[in-house]
């Protein structure tokens, strides 16, 4: 499995309004990953201690390198329609991204 991570920290606008935000971060999600069958497990995490304390952690994940891609490639499609891409960059109103990583599962032998 890969894991597609990143850390953002919320805007002044989001801090001010928790409760628009989180509504806005669920339509979002539904909307965004509308059709990407390939991403799995969309994860929501806030950091309470630590670097960047109240900063969040949004994690989904895929199946392989292909998925990966496949995912990669209709995002970058999508983005080719400007009404679908003003939506996407309305997140910079709510947050701002610190960070991204891909990540993979270590290759484990399964538990007996």
């Amino acid at each position: 499995m890969l894991h597609l991570v990143y850390v953002m920290r919320p805007t002044i606008k989001a801090r001010g309004d928790s409760r628009a935000f989180w509504r806005w971060v669920r339509e979002r999600e539904d909307w965004f990953y509308a059709g990407l069958e390939m991403a799995h497990d969309p994860r929501w995490l806030v950091r309470t201690i630590g670097t960047e304390a109240h900063s969040l952690e949004h994690s989904v994940s895929f199946a392989d390198e292909a998925a990966w891609g496949a995912y990669r490639q209709e995002v970058h499609r999508r983005s080719q329609d400007p009404e679908w891409e003003r939506r996407r960059v309305e997140q910079d109103l709510w947050w701002e991204i610190l960070e991204a990583r891909l990540l993979n599962d270590a290759p484990l032998p399964p538990k007996s």
